[in-house]
């Protein structure tokens, strides 16, 4: 009986320390995509996504006003988007806000779409930096079908969709909702709040076994056989956790901007050439060091890549420092550490309007254009610098005229730049009072010649 009783009371006590279930919390997270959509932005997106996690949101509401972006960015957030446990909505936002090209992708790509009243989506062929349309029928085809397959996915207009991309179709939020493109309207993320409390939000299987998400009326979830259902009830009392993004975040931003991108390659040519061409101003190292960042941002070479070559080239010039006590090179591989530090811690196609790729590539070339101009103008000034003869010393008597003061058969004694020398002629022997010119010297014996001027 006792031992019963023990076993009993063992049990109880090991049930108590059981977590309890957790209950989903009451909040709504806002994410804020207002830049092109570049590797930084799946990386924020990314981070978001493990914070709503974390803090069990009903919702994640991504807030979009974008150009457009990178293609394997937006292929990654696209994948993001169809993997979350949380449901996403994607809300072209604020008031005359737009998600063109790579952000339409995103919008079909998304659980729930929603645009405020005068904002646009389409133009989603993809363009060259110099704005030309690409139309290359195997990257249409492939992104017009990437585009068709994330529509049907989510029951939205599959033939706008292939527009999107063949046609660059544009269109409104009256348009896109009477198109079945997006399911709400709305103006700020209150309204949207409100128009989702009698919605719900549910995955069935269509006839071919293939799965579909569907927004419906909350009543109308039981004429279905759903495979997961998602119920926005009360939802206009959830906390609004507005996403901040991390300093890191904030770095890759800056760094993975297509504009900083080629600015970095460009001045990373111009100041690894000018410190190969004069040494020691530094120059080298800051050319290496915008190239590689430059190959990152570009995505020749991924993050963990360019963390491991920032730490290499840091500890390199940190020794090199120790060996030569220069100063400059110590400065440059502590900041490599610091920056490769940053970056650790916790020939792409782009899918840009052609507005927007046109003012890109027209800054760039008014930029570089400077740039080269500027460095052009240092090099021939160093280069010019190089070429001046040393003003002390013997060196600065070669070439100098002078005056014989004895006669030189062949030794004798001249003054040159008001100073007596002991001095050979060359050839032959000068009188005294002849003009000389120093040709060369033996020691400190200067030899000489007759000077003759042109008129002779």
């Amino acid at each position: 009986m006792r031992l019963e009783a023990l076993t009993l009371l063992l049990i109880v006590a090991s049930l108590a320390q059981l977590p309890a279930p957790l209950e989903s919390a009451d909040r709504v997270l806002l994410v804020r995509v207002d830049t092109e959509i570049t590797m930084a932005t799946a990386k924020m997106l990314e981070d978001a996504f493990a914070i709503a996690e974390t803090m069990d949101v009903r919702l994640i509401i991504v807030a979009v006003n974008t150009p457009g972006g990178e293609i394997n960015a937006v292929k990654k957030i696209m994948d993001l988007f169809e993997s979350s446990r949380i449901p996403i909505c994607f809300f072209v936002y604020p008031i005359g806000a737009s998600a063109w090209s790579g952000g339409t992708y995103l919008l079909m790509a998304s659980h729930i779409a929603v645009m405020a009243s005068g904002t646009s989506i389409g133009s989603c062929q993809p363009v060259q930096y110099t704005g030309e349309l690409i139309n290359n029928t195997k990257y249409i085809n492939a992104l017009s079908a990437l585009m068709e397959n994330h529509a049907a996915l989510h029951g939205r207009n599959e033939t706008a969709a292939r527009l999107f991309v063949t046609r660059n179709l544009n269109l409104g939020p009256e348009e896109a909702l009477r198109y079945h493109v997006i399911e709400i309207v709305a103006d700020d993320v209150g309204a949207l709040l409100k128009r989702l409390e009698d919605m719900a939000l549910i995955r069935v299987s269509s006839e071919a076994g293939t799965s579909v998400w569907r927004l419906i009326p909350r009543g109308e979830v039981g004429d279905y056989r759903p495979i997961e259902v998602y119920t926005f009830e009360d939802v206009t009392g959830c906390e609004i956790v507005d996403y901040k993004p991390g300093l890191r975040i904030t770095f890759l931003q800056v760094l993975f901007n297509p504009m900083v991108s080629m600015l970095m390659l460009t001045f990373g040519f111009l100041f690894l050439f000018f410190g190969l061409q004069s040494p020691g101003y530094g120059s080298e190292l800051i050319g290496l060091l915008l190239l590689i960042l430059a190959l990152m941002s570009l995505q020749v070479i991924g993050i963990e890549p360019t963390i491991a070559l920032l730490f290499a080239l840091g500890f390199a010039l940190t020794v090199a420092e120790l060996k030569t006590h220069i100063g400059l090179l110590g400065v440059a591989g502590a900041f490599c550490i610091i920056l490769g530090s940053l970056l650790l811690f916790p020939s792409p196609q782009w899918l840009l309007a052609p507005e927007i790729s046109m003012r890109i590539r027209n800054t760039l070339l008014c930029v570089s254009i400077a740039a080269f101009g500027a460095f052009a103008f240092l090099i021939y000034k160093v280069a010019q610098t190089k070429r001046m003869r040393v003003k002390t010393g013997f060196e600065a008597l070669e070439g100098c005229r002078g005056v014989a003061v004895t006669p030189l058969r062949p030794y004798g004694e001249v003054r040159v730049e008001g100073e007596f020398w002991r001095a050979r002629a060359e050839e032959g022997e000068i009188e005294e009072g002849s003009e000389v010119i120093v040709v060369g010297r033996e020691g400190l014996l200067l030899i000489v010649r007759p000077f003759k001027s042109s008129g002779d």
